[in-house]
């Protein structure tokens, strides 16, 4: 309990400081650059230090699967609040998050999203909600990636949950491949109803591209049951070989 008091005291000390501090820097690069790609970048640095210095690892497999020289739509099974820190932090393109919009309100962390280009979504407004799915394509046209949750919540148990067709559409519309992402160990950080921090490992395997046209040519279900067999298919396996190992080191 001590401890467990201890890691999620140092959690919010360090989000509150680098909140601050990179939050201030991030607004400041916007005013030199207006393409947001700098602001970014220091965002960026927020995501990989809160894992860092909360003594987080995060493993990333498959990083030749990603592509520098165009947009990309991430789709990640959803365990908790780190995995957006983790893919902000060391997904090695330039993102721009759709986001809540009362997240955009937050001093400093709000002000250093805006700066960053991510874009705010009104739920329950379907105007809005429209607006952010048109400017979300825009973005994608521009070059820029996004990551895409596409069970809509984080899982309780690990359980990943069935595909909404969102990102197949924002791949339709603006000609960006699907890419699947598996996360593993960031549910057991921050589980689901509870504040308490568990630093642990948080694996991250990103899988070979499934272009535009394939969406254009198949049927939705089938591109979206693929998308979820692979990232299932991953993290079971990796589940087991973590489970193999765990044994084996206290066998020995």
């Amino acid at each position: 309990m001590i401890k467990a008091a201890y890691h999620t005291t140092k959690f919010w000390i360090i989000i509150i400081l680098l909140s601050l501090v990179l939050g201030t820097l991030a607004v400041l690069a916007r005013l030199f650059d207006s393409s947001s790609n700098l602001s970014h970048r220091i965002s960026s640095l927020w995501g990989r230090w809160l894992c860092t210095l909360n003594g987080i690892q995060v493993d990333i497999e498959g990083l030749e699967h990603i592509r520098q020289d165009q947009a990309q739509i991430f789709i990640a099974n959803h365990q908790g609040f780190f995995d957006i820190f983790a893919l902000n932090g060391f997904l090695p393109v330039q993102i721009r998050w759709v986001a809540k919009s009362s997240l955009f309100k937050i001093p400093f962390m709000g002000w250093a999203i805006a700066a960053s280009g991510y874009i705010p979504v009104v739920r329950g407004n379907r105007k809005k909600s429209y607006q952010a799915f048109v400017t979300t394509i825009e973005k994608l046209k521009a070059g820029n990636s996004i990551v895409i949750f596409p069970e809509g919540t984080r899982s309780e148990d690990g359980t990943i949950g069935p595909f909404k067709k969102g990102g197949l559409l924002l791949s339709v519309r603006s000609g960006a491949p699907l890419v699947p992402v598996t996360l593993l160990g960031t549910g057991n950080i921050i589980r689901k109803g509870s504040g308490i921090i568990r630093p642990g490992r948080i694996q991250i395997i990103i899988s070979p591209p499934i272009p535009s046209q394939t969406v254009v040519e198949d049927k939705e279900e089938k591109v979206l049951n693929t998308l979820r067999d692979i990232i299932c298919k991953n993290y079971e396996s990796h589940q087991a070989l973590q489970a193999k190992n765990e044994n084996t080191f206290q066998a020995g």
